[in-house]
C-alpha cells in the first residue's frame, strides 16, 4: 500500500495522509491542485522504482535540491515549492519525506516483496501528439509529453492489426509511411484530421493497452541473487565514476537495468473524459480498469472534472458487490452491464475532493459505494436550482402582468 501527504505546494494547502489504493481519483475545480498531487505521486513512485533498480542512488536526490529542481522539474512543478513545502510518501519499499527544503529517504521494508512498476504518466495535452502529424519532430515539448510520445510510437509500431477504440472506431498504422489512420466501416482518415475525442483516446487507450499486455507477456526476471548482486555492483561503479556526466551515467545504467523487467503498471491519467461523450467516458473507464486488472499490483490514478466518471466508478463497485460470490446466472446478468474484467472492489477505490482553498478530503462512502454528495454532483444540482429560480421569476412576472 502507498500513502501520500502534501502541504504548501502550489495550490495545494493541505492533504490528509492519503491512502493510494489501486484505483485513486482526484476531483475538483480547474487550478485546484489535482494535477500537482498526481505529479508528485508519479515522481515518488518512479523514484522508488529507480532506487530499487539502482538507476539512481539514495543519496543523489537528497542533495542540492535535486528532488525539486531535477525530478519534479520533469513535471514542471519545481516552481510550486515554498520554504514550508512538506511531502511525505510511504511506498512499498521506501519512505520519502521532503521538509525544510530537503529530501530524506528511509527504507520501509524489504524490496523482496516489491513488484517493480512501469510508471506511465498520461497528461491532458496528449491530443497534441495526434493533432499534429509527426509531433515527435516538435522541439521543447514538456518532458512528460515527450515520454508519452515515445511510448505511443512504440505502441503504433507494434500493431499487427487495427486497434479498436470505441463506437466502431479503430486505429490503423502504416509503418512504412509512419501515418496513423482512424477507420470505421469503409471510412478512413488520417488521425490528425479526426475528432478531438478520438485524438484524446488514441494515445490513452493504445499506450495503456500496449504496456499492460507487454508486462503480462514479458518473461519474469531470472537473475539469481549472485547475478543481481553483481549487476548492482556494476551500477554502483558507474554512479561513483566522477569522470562520467550525469547523462552518460543515466544511459549506461538504464542499459544494464533492462534485464530487470517491470511486473506491473501504474498508469496516471489526467482527465480521461477529455472531449468525450458521456457513454464514451464509460467505455474509456472500463478499458482502463481492464488494463489495470491485467497485472497484479497495477494501479490507475486519475484526475477528473466529470461527474460521469465518479458515477460510473460507483456502478463498477456495485457490479462487483452483486457478482461477488453470486451464482453463475447472476454473474452472467452483471456481465451484460459491466464486464467482469472491469469490476472494482470497494476497498480498491479511493476518491479525493479538493476544495477552493486547496484542502483535500476523502469522499465518503455508503456500503462501499461513493456517496452522491460530492462537488461534481452538487454542480449538476445547482443547474436545477438556477432553472427553478428563473421559473419563479417568470411566474412572478406573469402574475404582475
Amino acid at each position: 500500500m502507498r500513502y501520500l501527504e502534501i502541504r504548501s505546494l502550489g495550490p495545494v494547502t493541505r492533504t490528509e495522509l492519503m491512502k493510494i489504493t489501486s484505483v485513486t481519483v482526484f476531483c475538483g475545480r480547474q487550478g485546484s491542485g489535482k494535477s500537482t498531487i498526481v505529479k508528485v505521486l508519479s515522481s515518488c513512485i518512479w523514484l522508488e522504482k529507480s532506487i530499487i533498480k539502482q538507476e539512481v542512488s539514495e543519496k543523489y536526490y537528497t542533495q542540492d535540491e535535486r528532488f525539486r529542481d531535477k525530478l519534479c522539474a520533469y513535471h514542471q512543478i519545481e516552481g510550486f515549492f515554498r520554504p514550508d513545502t512538506y511531502i511525505k510518501y510511504v511506498g512499498e519499499a521506501y519512505t520519502f519525506e521532503y521538509k525544510e527544503e530537503r529530501l530524506y529517504i528511509s527504507k520501509s521494508r524489504s524490496d523482496a516483496e516489491y513488484l517493480l512498476p512501469k510508471v506511465m504518466y498520461i497528461p491532458a495535452e496528449r491530443n497534441f501528439m495526434v493533432a499534429i502529424e509527426q509531433a515527435d519532430k516538435v522541439r521543447n515539448l514538456p518532458p512528460s509529453l515527450v515520454t508519452l510520445q515515445e511510448e505511443y510510437l512504440k505502441a503504433l509500431g507494434s500493431m499487427k492489426e487495427p486497434f479498436p477504440l470505441l463506437d466502431g472506431f479503430a486505429i490503423e498504422y502504416n509503418k512504412q509511411n509512419k501515418i496513423a489512420y482512424i477507420v470505421k466501416d469503409r471510412s478512413k482518415v488520417r488521425a490528425h484530421k479526426g475528432a478531438s475525442g478520438l485524438q484524446s483516446l488514441l494515445p490513452l487507450l493504445l499506450v495503456s493497452h500496449h504496456l499492460s499486455t507487454n508486462i503480462l507477456d514479458a518473461p519474469p526476471t531470472t537473475l539469481s541473487a549472485d547475478e543481481l548482486a553483481t549487476l548492482r555492483k556494476k551500477i554502483a561503479r558507474i554512479q561513483e565514476d566522477s569522470s562520467l556526466s550525469d547523462h552518460l551515467k543515466k544511459i549506461m545504467i538504464e542499459d544494464l537495468s533492462k534485464v530487470i523487467t517491470p511486473r506491473c503498471m501504474w498508469c496516471i491519467v489526467e482527465e480521461p473524459e477529455q472531449n468525450l461523450y458521456p457513454l464514451s467516458q464509460r467505455e474509456t473507464l472500463l478499458a482502463l480498469l481492464r488494463d489495470r486488472q491485467r497485472n497484479r499490483g497495477s494501479g490507475l490514478v486519475m484526475t477528473t472534472h466529470s461527474p460521469y466518471i465518479i458515477n460510473y466508478l460507483s456502478v463498477c463497485v456495485k457490479a462487483y458487490q452483486v457478482a461477488h460470490d453470486a451464482t453463475d446466472d447472476v454473474i452472467a446478468k452483471v456481465e451484460k452491464i459491466i464486464p467482469q474484467d472491469s469490476l472494482l472492489a470497494p476497498q480498491d477505490l479511493s476518491i479525493y475532493e479538493i476544495d477552493e482553498e486547496g484542502s483535500v478530503q476523502k469522499l465518503e462512502t455508503y456500503d462501499g459505494i461513493p456517496t452522491d454528495s460530492n462537488f461534481l454532483n452538487k454542480a449538476l444540482a445547482e443547474t436545477n436550482d438556477l432553472y427553478g429560480d428563473l421559473m419563479d421569476i417568470e411566474d412572478d412576472a406573469s402574475r404582475r402582468g
